[in-house]
Formats: structure tokens, C-alpha cells, sequence
């Protein structure tokens, strides 16, 4: 059965993506579900199974100088907190197409774990000459974050503004990937999250 309570949320944000290409969806999920993820996250980095993150076809990972995530892909769900989230995810995406047209068929995503103090330079989802990723989320995992603790989505409306995002536990943030560019600002703690893209029928997945 498809989740009232996620589609309705979802419902919501299609003006906000139709007007201004992005929308935040506050508590996409319940907290318990949130918090599971989050340790699943930590756990993949306990057991060594996150690696750092390389960019675009790059295979070097010896510099950070771009970014300093460390991710760990997820296929199908092997867990319950997963299976809700990319049950939700699939929802959301039905809620795109149904409503945007955007042809939206595939969806890869990964956890992120950001030791404090790194961030990831500004950049564009769609990698040049490539136009797969059509939408870019992101659902913020690190609990009890305080304003103060920075790590911000900052994204570029134009070339004069932007909106900086704080990462508060279960806050969804949705953008069409090929329009804004962004970064994400060095936090003070580790910040945890999953990222997402919803890509078009036939796009290879890694």
C-alpha cells in the first residue's frame, strides 16, 4: 500500500519544484526510521565498507581537495529502514512523473558519512555530456543537529544567490540536478546523509 502520509507531503512540493526547481520536504520519514539509518551508516563505517568518495569518472581518491565524504552504495534494500526509504523514494518519484513528466525510471543512492570539518566544492549533479540524473536528493540523518553546527547545502539560485540548507534529521531536499549547482560547507560534527538521484529509462547504473 503507497504511503498517504508520503505521497501527501510530496503533493506538496510539486509547485515548489514546477515554480522554483527544488523543494524541502520537512520529516520525510518517521524518526525511527531516520535514527535506523543512521546507524546502519555508522555500522558500514565500522566494518570498513565506506569508502571515499572519488568525482565524476575520476578513480583518484588521494585528494580531498573536492570532497571529503565517504559513501557506501545501497542496491536492494536489505533492512527494513531501507526498504521504507526507497519505498518512499519510489513514491515520490510516481509523484514526479505523474505530475512534472519527467520520465523518471531508475534511482541509485548511497549513504554519506562527512567527518567534521569536510564539505564538497561546488559543483553540478550531470556530468558533462551526460544528462541520466534528472533529479538529486538528499535526506539529512545526523539527529540533534543545532544551527551551530554548520554543514549547510548551499545552493545556487543564480549567480547572485543562494540558499544555504541546514542538514536537520529527516529533512528532504529535492532539486532538478542539471539546473543548480551547489556545495556542501564543512560541518563541525559528522554529518550523515543519503543521496539520491532519480535518473531516466536506460541510464547505466555503477
Amino acid at each position: 500500500m503507497p504511503n498517504m502520509h508520503v505521497i501527501s507531503q510530496t503533493e506538496q512540493a510539486i509547485d515548489d519544484i514546477a515554480r522554483n526547481g527544488y523543494a524541502i520536504i520537512e520529516q520525510f520519514l518517521p524518526a525511527e526510521i531516520i535514527s535506523s539509518l543512521a546507524d546502519e551508516a555508522r555500522g558500514f563505517q565500522s566494518s570498513g565498507l565506506m569508502r571515499k568518495a572519488v568525482t565524476g569518472k575520476s578513480q583518484d581518491s588521494s585528494s580531498d581537495s573536492l570532497r571529503g565524504d565517504f559513501i557506501h552504495w545501497l542496491g536492494n534494500p536489505n533492512s527494513p529502514a531501507q526498504h521504507t526509504y526507497q519505498t518512499a523514494m519510489y513514491e515520490l518519484s510516481a509523484v514526479l512523473n505523474r505530475s512534472l513528466y519527467l520520465g523518471l525510471f531508475e534511482f541509485e543512492t548511497h549513504f554519506a558519512i562527512y567527518p567534521a570539518g569536510k564539505g564538497y566544492a561546488k559543483h553540478l549533479d550531470q556530468l558533462k555530456g551526460s544528462q541520466e540524473r534528472q533529479v538529486s536528493t538528499i535526506l539529512y540523518l545526523s539527529q540533534n543537529w543545532q544551527s551551530t553546527d554548520g554543514g549547510e547545502l548551499r545552493l545556487y539560485l543564480d549567480e547572485e544567490t543562494h540558499q544555504d540548507i541546514s542538514p536537520h534529521s529527516g529533512k528532504l531536499v529535492v532539486f532538478l540536478s542539471d539546473r543548480f549547482w551547489h556545495e556542501v560547507l564543512p560541518a563541525n560534527r559528522e554529518r550523515i546523509s543519503l543521496t539520491g538521484w532519480f535518473r531516466k529509462r536506460g541510464s547505466r547504473l555503477p
